[in-house]
């Protein structure tokens, strides 16, 4: 069997903890129950903490660990769980980098889940290569660690013996990957039939909210991103709206996309598509009428920026969504 270490950090979401232990412990054995066939479990699972000793999770539960990361000789993988407080948890937990880089480095298979991302980056073991993570999240780690390539679109990675998760259910996806990756398509399936999970589930794309983050210190272009949030229905005049904040429309753009990451059609594109989606989940009106009333005229060409920022189509992004009905439940 593989030995599978799940690291239980300081305030983690439970579920990032005892999700991937559920589908790494059940591997080889829920399927084989159900079937009435002899049990053959793949992994053997561990969950460790920093010290052994309780640890008490973001919903205030506090669960007992199996045992220390010292008492950890080998193991083939390592599961880090989300680690939002990374400060507090260095704080906590000093041995927690120097342990993985070690694990790392005899051999071990490292994954995080959401935002373990902030530990494993500690570690330097992702200096210059990709991750994700959840796109909550994003500014926060591109700030941080400037020398890792954020692929925010990707529900996970593979980098190796390196992996990486977006948020909490996508570390469900990337455990069932790690369950093929190590035994095989065949358990990775019989895993997602028993446990009732998607496989392939690859982009967070669809559920990604775009931030409009305003704490980037250039006070004109927050006022443009102000106008641009009030006014989007309307034909923007960019040169208009440069000479507002008196400055060139070149600068304009220059200074929009060092602040936000997108030029200011492209930030107006995105406050569009999350007028779009809003209209999409809580109403029932088609979407050649909601691109009318976001400030398109072109249905097609409206659809085709829609599904660059969703990956999903209209009709699709509704079906997903759309909160169920009545009528959708009784069926």
């Amino acid at each position: 069997m593989k030995k599978v270490t799940i690291l239980g950090c300081y305030n983690a979401m439970a579920t990032t903890i005892f999700g991937p232990m559920d589908i790494f412990n059940q591997a080889g054995r829920l399927w084989n129950r159900v079937q009435h066939t002899p049990q053959t479990p793949f992994f053997e699972v561990t969950i460790a903490s920093a010290d052994g000793q309780p640890v008490r999770c973001t919903n205030n539960v506090l669960f007992q660990p199996h045992c220390s990361i010292e008492t950890i000789q080998e193991t083939d993988l390592i599961v880090i769980s989300s680690a939002t407080y990374i400060e507090e948890i260095l704080k906590r937990d000093p041995s927690l980098v120097p342990w993985l880089r070690h694990q790392y480095y005899q051999g071990a298979h490292v994954a995080r889940i959401c935002t373990g991302a902030f530990l494993l980056a500690e570690t330097g073991l992702l200096d210059g290569k990709s991750a994700t993570l959840h796109w909550g999240f994003a500014e926060m780690f591109r700030r941080k660690y400037p020398q890792i390539h954020l692929q925010l679109d990707r529900m996970f990675l593979d980098q190796g013996r390196l992996y990486c998760s977006a948020g909490v259910n996508a570390g469900l996806d990337l455990s069932l990957y790690l369950v093929q990756k190590f035994c095989g398509p065949k358990a990775a399936v019989q895993g997602a039939k028993t446990m009732l999970l998607d496989l392939q589930r690859e982009k967070q794309s669809p559920y990604t909210a775009f931030l409009f983050a305003k704490d980037h210190g250039d006070a004109a272009v927050v006022k443009a991103q102000k106008w641009i949030e009030q006014h989007y229905s309307e034909a923007i005049d960019y040169d208009s709206l440069a000479q507002k904040y008196q400055m060139s429309r070149r600068s304009l753009e220059r200074r929009f996309k060092q602040a936000t990451r997108v030029t200011p059609l492209g930030y107006l594109q995105q406050v569009r598509v999350e007028v779009a989606k809003r209209f999409l989940e809580e109403g029932r009106q088609p979407f050649d009428e909601i691109t009318d009333m976001v400030g398109y005229e072109d249905v097609s060409f409206f659809r085709k920026v829609f599904m660059k920022l969703t990956g999903l189509k209209p009709t699709e992004y509704r079906q997903r969504f759309a909160p169920y009905s009545v009528k959708n439940i009784l069926q």
